[in-house]
């Protein structure tokens, strides 16, 4: 990677599972989110990635926030599937 993150770079599907993955990987051991589980938490940040992004964008639609919140669902399964790669199974 030779540039820092942009908002162009979260409209990739791959680009955002991994940015969600490195947030909730940072912080999910904050006080404020340690009740919440992980799966719900990513939900939340990715949805929230993608309204900000498509805010950014002025490719906001209020009818696709249905769209948004299954997406961010995907995504949110993604990357927590990366965290789970590597957990050894007993």
């Amino acid at each position: 990677m030779n540039e820092f993150v942009t908002w162009e770079m979260l409209v990739n599907y791959s680009t955002l599972v991994t940015i969600v993955f490195m947030v909730v990987e940072f912080t999910k051991n904050l006080k404020l989110f340690d009740t919440l589980p992980t799966k719900y938490y990513s939900a939340i940040i990715s949805v929230l990635l993608i309204v900000l992004t498509h805010l950014q964008a002025g490719t906001f639609e209020l009818w696709d926030i249905v769209l948004y919140v299954l997406s961010g669902i995907v995504i949110s399964l993604s990357a927590n599937g990366l965290s789970d790669f590597n957990k050894v199974i007993k």
